[in-house]
């Protein structure tokens, strides 16, 4: 068996939930490495943001209200927008939400998540939010997924964990974002997604109402890399370089 996804924990920025990364160090990593030749170990950037909008492909800035919010210290800080090459729309990054950025070779990973020239991006998606939700049980809270909708969520209406992936030069790229114990007032900036009467929950916010212990985030963490490198995990019979084949999906 291939040895698990090696983890990299960038962010030099002091904050009391851990070391925040800048959203434009990851961005940057994340370019360097998926231009690495096709063997090359598959990895997970694991960080936390300062605030911070993303817009995906389907995303519109009518869906951000504002870019401003009172920081830590009570100045006014005005958040940076990055529009990048992922799948999704509108989503916010602040420190307490555990981001995760899987940089692997989809192909190469065993079935069903990989195989064929390309792999199968969707049931890779659907992998990453399983690992959400297991995470989430694994703390004692239930969540489910919504047909038609990427991420993890509590119900219809409200969501814990955004989703939004993409491929470049056969690796995938960005990633998932689990909200463990952010400021969700902060989340205003933003319609989340896109999606009009949707709110932002966490998974503090969500065991404090069922009485239940609050993990620190990096216990948080340490699960929730623990699912997806059980879930990540690269086929013995890796096959042939789908390096051209797979530069079409970028």
């Amino acid at each position: 068996m291939a040895p698990p996804a090696e983890i990299l924990r960038p962010g030099r920025l002091p904050h009391v939930h851990g070391p925040l990364c800048e959203y434009g160090e990851a961005l940057a990593l994340m370019q360097r490495l998926v231009e690495r030749p096709a063997d090359a170990d598959d990895v997970l950037l694991s960080v936390q943001h300062p605030p911070t909008i993303t817009v995906g492909r389907r995303g519109a800035r009518g869906a951000i209200h504002r870019q401003e919010l009172v920081g830590d210290d009570g100045q006014m800080v005005t958040v940076p927008v990055h529009e990048i090459a992922r799948g999704g729309s509108v989503t916010f990054h602040t420190p307490g939400q555990l981001v995760i950025y899987p940089i692997v070779r989809i192909s190469r990973l065993a079935p069903p998540l990989g195989g064929g020239t390309l792999g199968d991006l969707h049931a890779f998606a659907r992998a990453l939010e399983r690992a959400m939700g297991q995470c989430c049980e694994h703390f004692g809270l239930s969540t489910c997924t919504r047909e038609g909708f990427a991420g993890l969520w509590i119900d219809a209406s409200t969501k814990i964990g955004s989703l939004g992936v993409g491929i470049r030069r056969g690796w995938t790229f960005h990633g998932l974002a689990l909200n463990v114990c952010p400021r969700l007032q902060d989340f205003e900036l933003i319609t989340p997604c896109g999606l009009d009467g949707v709110r932002m929950t966490s998974l503090h916010e969500e065991l404090r109402k069922a009485g239940r212990p609050l993990p620190e985030p990096a216990e948080v963490e340490a699960e929730l890399v623990a699912r997806l490198q059980a879930v990540l995990v690269r086929s013995a019979d890796v096959g042939a370089d789908d390096t051209g084949a797979a530069a079409a999906q970028d």
